[in-house]
């Protein structure tokens, strides 16, 4: 099991602009089985020397859980997306992008424009994610299911205007150096009720487009997606196939989204994560 040899595998090249996610509890317990040593940290180093200085690694630092009124901070919130963000967090090369809802922790040559990208909506034309088309990013993938990784595919819809999510707006607490905090609006285009994203029959389009591959190599399962490529085959099933591709509705579904907002709900997951940081007074 030797990590070193992963992005080359995958197809990564310098200069390219990798948008990497991974299970890393799947990775642990084969290292642990096989008896050698595995850190998150050789898996982002690995990366980052395949793209070389020219290239560009990010990683999903994600809290999209954050609901209306609450407190983030971009330096102590952690994400909600597993370890590998935190890892990345944690890796001095590595900084994070400013969206709440929707940051990644960034390193490598365009580093920089992607922390200064500032657009209210996560997934909108000034978004990071409008960066990772621009730049024909590769997303890698390691032991996760598409469904679980393909975050890209709400750009598309949002871009295409898909009649199954309409505009919401969520009030967040950012919180800044010295204790300042200044409450910033974001748009969220939210599913309607009995709506949700399956991606399991974009597959086959996908890898017919040339735009999915699948990898398998050292007891990991991998795959890897042309974000640019994708966006287009995305786009054309919405455009001319209701989006049956990307989503499904239920009558099941939308009972309970009618119900949710009725029950009492507490702090989201990463909200509570701030809470021992919250009481530092503002100035």
């Amino acid at each position: 099991m030797d990590v070193t040899t992963w992005p080359a595998r995958c197809g990564v090249k310098q200069g390219m602009t990798v948008l990497l996610m991974a299970d890393l509890t799947r990775m642990a317990w084969r290292a642990r089985k096989a008896r050698v040593t595995f850190t998150p940290g050789a898996l982002l180093d690995a990366f980052l020397d395949a793209v070389g200085p020219s290239g560009t690694i990010l990683v999903p630092t994600y809290n999209f859980d954050l609901q209306d009124g609450e407190p983030y901070d971009p330096a102590r919130t952690p994400p909600i997306t597993g370890a590998l963000g935190v890892a990345a967090l944690a890796h001095p090369a590595f900084k994070r992008t400013g969206h709440p809802l929707h940051s990644f922790a960034v390193a490598g040559a365009q580093a920089e424009v992607h922390v200064e990208a500032d657009d209210a909506s996560s997934f909108g034309p000034a978004s990071v994610f409008a960066l990772l088309r621009r730049e024909r990013a590769l997303q890698v993938v390691l032991d996760l299911p598409l469904n679980d990784a393909l975050t890209y595919v709400h750009h598309v819809e949002e871009l295409e205007g898909v009649s199954y999510r309409r505009w919401r707006t969520v009030r967040i607490r950012v919180q800044g150096d010295h204790g300042t905090t200044r409450t910033r609006t974001i748009r969220r285009f939210a599913k309607k009720p009995g709506h949700s994203n399956e991606l399991h029959a974009l597959e086959p389009l996908l890898l017919a487009a040339g735009a999915l591959q699948q990898l398998s190599f050292d007891g990991a399962t991998a795959m890897t997606v042309d974000l640019a490529a994708a966006h287009e085959v995305i786009a054309a099933d919405i455009r001319t196939n209701g989006a049956r591709h990307i989503h499904r509705f239920s009558w099941e579904r939308w009972i309970r989204d009618i119900l949710r907002p009725l029950l009492k709900r507490g702090p989201s997951r990463s909200a509570k994560a701030l809470e021992p940081h919250a009481a530092r007074p503002a100035r």
